[in-house]
């Protein structure tokens, strides 16, 4: 391996170290609670995927879902992230 593609393929690594199993778990719940609330806008928007009145909907699913991902979400984060 030539010296520069050597150094091409450190460079890369070095960045990706920085994304740890854990960062890239927390940064996954932080998406898919953002789909849940995406998905219960839509829902108030008038797309009924779940046969139930829109208040028990917002009671049951929507807000209480999106918390506790984005709460299992700041909890797998880094206490120590490495910028």
């Amino acid at each position: 391996m030539s010296n520069r593609r050597r150094a091409k393929k450190s460079d890369i690594d070095k960045q990706l170290s920085n994304w740890s199993r854990r960062r890239i778990l927390s940064w996954s719940l932080f998406g898919l609670a953002g789909l849940v609330a995406v998905q219960h806008l839509l829902a108030h928007a008038g797309l009924r995927p779940v046969p139930l009145s829109m208040g028990w909907q917002d009671v049951l699913i929507g807000y209480p879902t999106a918390i506790v991902l984005a709460i299992i979400g700041a909890i797998a984060l880094d206490p120590n992230p490495r910028i």
